[in-house]
This record gives C-alpha cells, sequence and structure tokens, in this order.
C-alpha cells in the first residue's frame, strides 16, 4: 500500500467488510453493506471499484477480497493523522490526550507497556 494513500471514511467502512469476510462475492458484499451501512448496491460498486483502483482490493470473478492488511491501513492512517495535526509529533499527540482528560488509568499503563516494550526491542 502507498504510505500517502488516503482514504475516506467510506472506503474504510467496506474494507472493514470486506476483512471480516473475505473473500465474499461482490453481490454477498453488497447485501452485507446494505443491511449494515444502509448504502444501496450502486454505491458499494462504487466504492469496490475505487478501493481496486487504489490498490486495497481485488475483485476477480465476482470475488472480492483486500491487496491490505488491516494494520497498514491503520499505520498509514496514524502517520497521516500526525502530519497533518500535530506536525509529524507524537509527543504533541499523546498530550493532547492527556490534557483533555481522555485516557484512561488502563491505557495509560498500556502505553507505558508500549514504550518500555519499544525500548526493549529497537
Amino acid at each position: 500500500m502507498k504510505s500517502n494513500l488516503s482514504l475516506s471514511l467510506a472506503d474504510h467502512r467496506l474494507l472493514d467488510l470486506v476483512w471480516e469476510s473475505e473473500p465474499i462475492p461482490s453481490p454477498q458484499l453488497c447485501k452485507l453493506a446494505e443491511a449494515r451501512l444502509g448504502w444501496k448496491r450502486t454505491t458499494t460498486y462504487t466504492v469496490i471499484k475505487r478501493l481496486c483502483d487504489k490498490g486495497c482490493l481485488k475483485n476477480e470473478s465476482t470475488i472480492v477480497s483486500s491487496l491490505v492488511e488491516r494494520e497498514a491501513v491503520q499505520q498509514a492512517d496514524g502517520r497521516e493523522v500526525l502530519q497533518r495535526s500535530f506536525g509529524g509529533s507524537l509527543p504533541n499527540f499523546l498530550a493532547a490526550f492527556l490534557k483533555a482528560g481522555s485516557v484512561s488509568d488502563q491505557e495509560a499503563a498500556e502505553i507505558e507497556k508500549l514504550l518500555e516494550d519499544y525500548k526493549h526491542n529497537r
């Protein structure tokens, strides 16, 4: 996946459905998108095509599957948010959440553990 790939909310929502169900026939994906997202069949096919053009999905013989992993998309999204909103600064990103009081004690402990593991495994 391109590191500068920008995905819309609709792209993310459809990717989530594909990751949960792949490989999935496109007609079945359309029914799933209608049931879960309230989308019309044409909307689903439009987003499938867009994600195929972006190199995120393949649709071969009406079977849709992903070409990117969820983790890779999350990492690219994280980099984009950090760059766009925090000038690429992870400390500024964390400070914004800490100042807002939106991090629980459990989450803070998990973050501490992630940082410790990172320091010891570099």
